[in-house]
């Protein structure tokens, strides 16, 4: 009964216009917030609740960041684009991918042993792009096959500096009406290697649009033999740590699915994430990352994987984040790669 007084009054005086906490170094705080993210809100009610809500997430922020300062937790948080929604709203941006596609995988390729230690951005010296997905549309599926195609093609190539590929347009082209919501990384990699005449395209030439809710119309190229050929993708069984490690090691960019639904993901800044065990089972959110390295932190004393994000370089540590690295922990889920470049 409590809660519910308290919230039909919060509700009453959102229709005022006016909240009780809306004042003071909160609001100064809030209104720093919106601009700094360059937020807009359709109407004063739903301004005033994402005013309550940055407020309940940044002392969330405060509380998560005092325990790392006792090295009682081993990561970071911040606030960032999502600190105005709940998490159940933040989960509900991203939610689960279902893939009812046949496989076309292809035998993975024979590796070397993995090394101890390795991040083929850094190793290789590579300039890459973190792109942002926005917050209108669950599209990591593509921004993810967009960029582990784009590293994979830039080592082959040994190109340091990659023009970034475009998600735009395998959301528009391979999403099959769900691109939005719930589609998964192989519909994107079965239109690269299914069709002889599929490219994917430089995002200069089909620029990605993270404003739109829903998929577009998919383009037709620019010019013929624009972009990257690819060949073949394999897969990796799931918890198969082992496998992914010397993938990666070969320089094979994976991607994997990760459940997102946690205020440690939605606003992590730095550090070792470990995620919260009851986020482990029945995950009901998707979010898809390019695993991109592996190593031992020092400060915490853990191991790690490095991956990387679709959210922006507000997110995390410039928009990688390192997940623990553990046997009761296995990242490999529904993990997928391009193996093979034309």
């Amino acid at each position: 009964m409590f809660k519910l007084l308290v919230f039909s009054y919060l509700l009453l005086a959102a229709g005022q216009g006016s909240w009780a906490f809306n004042h003071g170094q909160d609001l100064i705080d809030f209104n720093a917030y919106v601009e700094t993210f360059n937020k807009t809100y359709p109407t004063t009610s739903a301004r005033s609740f994402a005013n309550y809500y940055f407020i309940y997430n940044r002392n969330q922020v405060a509380q998560q960041n005092a325990l790392a300062d006792r090295n009682r937790t081993t990561y970071r948080e911040a606030v960032n684009q999502f600190s105005d929604i709940r998490l159940i709203q933040f989960a509900a941006l991203l939610p689960r991918a279902v893939n009812t596609l046949t496989s076309h995988a292809s035998t993975p390729p024979a590796t070397q042993a993995s090394s101890t230690t390795f991040d083929m951005i850094t190793d290789f010296g590579l300039t890459v792009n973190v792109e942002d997905q926005g917050v209108n549309c669950s599209s990591s599926w593509a921004y993810a096959v967009a960029k582990s195609v784009e590293i994979f093609n830039a080592i082959q190539a040994a190109n340091a500096a990659p023009a970034s590929l475009s998600a735009q347009q395998l959301i528009d082209c391979a999403g099959m009406g769900t691109g939005c919501s719930t589609q998964v990384p192989q519909a994107a990699l079965d239109i690269l290697t299914q069709y002889s005449d599929s490219y994917l395209y430089p995002e200069v030439d089909y620029p990605n649009n993270n404003t739109w809710k829903s998929q577009g119309m998919c383009q037709p190229p620019p010019s013929v033999g624009v972009g990257v050929r690819l060949t073949n993708y394999s897969t990796i069984a799931d918890g198969d740590d082992v496998s992914l490690m010397r993938y990666v090691s070969s320089g094979f960019p994976v991607v994997v699915e990760y459940n997102p639904a946690t205020f440690g993901f939605m606003q992590y800044s730095s550090g070792v994430y470990v995620q919260d065990t009851s986020a482990l089972t029945n995950p009901k959110s998707s979010q898809f990352l390019v695993v991109v390295g592996f190593d031992h932190d020092a400060d915490t004393n853990l191991d790690y994987w490095r991956c990387l994000n679709s959210f922006g370089t507000t997110w995390g540590e410039n928009g990688y984040i390192r997940i623990v690295r553990r046997d009761n922990q296995p990242l490999a889920k529904n993990a997928i790669f391009p193996s093979v470049i034309a």
